[in-house]
């Protein structure tokens, strides 16, 4: 198997349903890399929930109407993108959680700890993930949002370098809780919550993060991850 394939492999194996389109695209990565580079920005809209999501132009996206559903029915996988170079791999994938399971949306809601333990989740297939920035509160547009950052070491393969993975979480409310006139009323409750998650193999690349913009309906564009919100990307602080 190829560097490539390999690097493809590794970063691609927590998303478990997209294995099998990652190893399939690995053979026309270099061409579909060229690409990519035409612009510096694209965009993808999600047409159901009215968000618009802006990302580097580096990154490649799954053919249309082919992206595979994740595993849980819980949590569903809208969008997925790659970024792959000799030296390292990156990926984000955009999700949704809403009333198809009632219990998850509720855990979803509380933003910080659901960020945390997804985060944890994710990257404990490697190892043993430590947190690097603990979950933080900020809006986007009015809409409550938390982020966590974590990284995994990858112990070294034989006549290999070791390896440390880095991923950030951010989920916010998909819709903002509204009060009517009449305190009495209750606030119209949450309907869904979207998630962001991006991980890369390089530490440096973290900084990427800064070039996600969303945009909730047509409301301004703002920063996914706001450099004010992620303070650091040193080592890591706790387990």
């Amino acid at each position: 198997m190829s560097g490539t394939s390999v690097s493809i492999q590794r970063i691609a194996f927590r998303f478990s349903p997209f294995v099998l389109l990652f190893l399939a695209y690995a053979a026309s990565l270099p061409h579909a890399i060229g690409q990519s580079n035409s612009g510096s920005v694209k965009s993808f809209h999600d047409d159901v929930l009215n968000i618009t999501y802006f990302y580097p132009a580096t990154f490649v996206t799954a053919p249309p109407n082919s992206t595979p559903t994740g595993s849980s029915k819980c949590i569903q996988s809208t969008f997925f993108a790659y970024s792959v170079t000799p030296i390292e791999s990156s990926s984000f994938a955009l999700s949704t959680i809403d009333g198809t399971c009632p219990e998850t949306l509720r855990t979803a809601i509380e933003l910080g700890p659901f960020t945390r333990e997804q985060v944890l989740h994710q990257l404990k297939q490697y190892g043993e993930p430590q947190i690097i920035q603990e979950p933080s509160r900020y809006a986007i547009a009015g809409h409550p949002t938390a982020i966590t950052v974590a990284s995994v070491a990858i112990p070294a393969a034989p006549g290999k370098v070791a390896q440390v993975v880095y991923a950030a979480q951010a989920c916010a409310l998909g819709n903002t809780p509204v009060k009517s006139h009449k305190r009495s009323d209750p606030a119209e409750p949450v309907t869904h919550v979207v998630c962001f998650d991006f991980t890369t193999q390089n530490g440096g690349m973290l900084s990427e993060m800064f070039s996600f913009i969303i945009q909730f309906d047509n409301s301004q564009p703002q920063p996914m991850f706001p450099s004010s919100v992620v303070r650091t990307t040193e080592a890591p602080t706790s387990r």
